[in-house]
């Protein structure tokens, strides 16, 4: 699961950022990042209804590690403990594909 940022290319968030950056406003810190951080809390509360509720969520999203907006998404999840796996030492690399053979 990757988060869930709103299309840059869409009319609406082109419009609307247009619009902040005339008010001296960054669009992603008023407009890109909420919009993400809401997604995320709602797709998590889809799976944790209640302190009763049991399950995992993984984020495939390098982001929430190497972008400065990756804690504050963090830290808008509900409180529960967040680990973060060892990464091998060896990354396995796909098999090249074979050469396309030329036509004549």
């Amino acid at each position: 699961h990757k988060i869930a940022f709103p299309p840059i290319d869409s009319p609406v968030v082109i419009t609307e950022g247009e619009w902040l950056k005339s008010l001296n406003r960054y669009p992603f810190e008023v407009q890109s990042l909420p919009s993400a951080s809401f997604n995320l809390i709602q797709q998590v509360g889809r799976l944790i209804r209640s302190h009763a509720c049991r399950g995992e969520v993984v984020i495939y999203d390098k982001r929430l590690l190497t972008k400065n907006y990756g804690q504050r998404l963090l830290n808008a999840l509900p409180v529960f403990p967040i680990e973060q796996p060892a990464v091998p030492d060896v990354i396995v690399k796909p098999k090249a594909k074979p050469a396309r053979r030329r036509r004549r």
